[in-house]
């Protein structure tokens, strides 16, 4: 099958990201699955096509170009990541042509544009369930829960066979004032005896692409922390979890409403600060079954959050193949 996949690749601009952002792994599961993907990156092509390189004046040609490229290239499908900048004139034009139309979504909460697109899609997918897909089935509903991927050929290290570490905790997290409140407490809280490092608060700390996976490879204990507003929401996390647990390091995670789903026992969560500082104490001192946990976390991920798995399912969701998709943990 001809696939476009209409997402941010990061061709031009955060390069490094492109390493495991999700919308390479989508592609990448959809060509393991041996379909042909064309990966079209809206936003770089929107900046492209203005003359001072901005994104939001070069939507109208960018609209353009890629109706031209839906031409030229025929597909069968074409999956949308976020398409914030992709005019409803566009969307329109594809349905015409009675192309399947796929979206998926990783944004909390609900952005204005996809209420008025919403309707023009097959399904939609989205990395949040519970309440948050029952809000999208205000306006479309067909919605499903979307996974975050891992692939081998990204997240390839096995942290736990390390014999040595550049880092004992690592935290790592764009900044806002509720991450800045729990850097405070870890540098005031957490042991001087305890190498505690802190990568994306500032700009001068951010780490991108290879760079940024070695250093949770090189880390005993990686803090996954999800904003507040998040942690209402299914299975919700972001996809930092698994680039830790793809890695095979070793995470204490803030709650995951039944994470034990797909984790049974072994991801660690914690609830406030002070038991978050306790968590750490405890497997910096226990380091045998911070190596179980991690080894077992790892193997999981990579066997039900494969790229080549996690696309059979789009492709199941897109065939409406019920056998194969009740195979799937999350489908319901």
């Amino acid at each position: 099958m001809r696939i476009i996949h209409c997402a941010p690749f990061n061709i031009i601009t955060k390069t490094g990201g492109a390493l495991y952002a999700n919308p390479i792994k989508i592609s990448q599961g959809l060509i393991q699955n041996n379909h042909f993907v064309h990966n079209f990156d809206y936003r770089d092509t929107s900046r492209y096509m203005s003359f001072f390189r901005n994104k939001k004046n070069g939507q109208k040609k960018m609209n353009e170009f890629f109706r031209t490229l839906v031409d030229d290239i025929s597909p069968e499908l074409i999956i949308f990541g976020h398409a914030e900048l992709i005019l409803e004139e566009t969307f329109e034009y594809i349905k015409k042509k009675n192309i399947r139309m796929i979206f998926w979504y990783n944004d909390i909460p609900l952005q204005n544009h996809f209420k008025s697109i919403a309707h023009y899609f097959d399904f939609i997918l989205t990395t949040a369930g519970g309440d948050f897909i029952s809000d999208i089935k205000k306006y479309n509903e067909n919605a499903f829960f979307l996974p975050n991927l891992v692939d081998e050929n990204i997240e390839k290290y096995r942290a736990y066979e390390n014999k040595k570490y550049e880092n004992d905790v690592l935290f790592t997290g764009r900044h806002d004032k509720e991450r800045e409140s729990l850097i405070n407490y870890l540098e005031k809280n957490i042991s001087n005896n305890i190498n505690l490092k802190f990568v994306g608060h500032n700009k001068q700390s951010v780490l991108i692409g290879e760079e940024y996976l070695k250093i949770l490879a090189n880390s005993k204990i990686c803090i996954n922390h999800n904003r507040d507003f998040t942690l209402k929401y299914e299975w919700y996390t972001s996809d930092r979890l698994f680039h830790i647990l793809g890695n095979g390091s070793f995470s204490l995670s803030t709650k995951i409403i039944n994470g034990e789903d797909f984790f049974e026992d072994k991801l660690e969560y914690y609830e406030s600060y002070e038991e978050l500082v306790s968590k750490i104490n405890y497997f910096m001192n226990n380091e045998e079954e911070r190596i179980a946990k991690s080894m077992w976390l790892r193997k999981r991920v990579h066997d039900l959050f494969n790229s080549k798995r996690v696309a059979k399912y789009i492709l199941s969701l897109d065939n409406n193949d019920l056998k194969d998709l009740k195979t799937y943990e999350w489908y319901k």
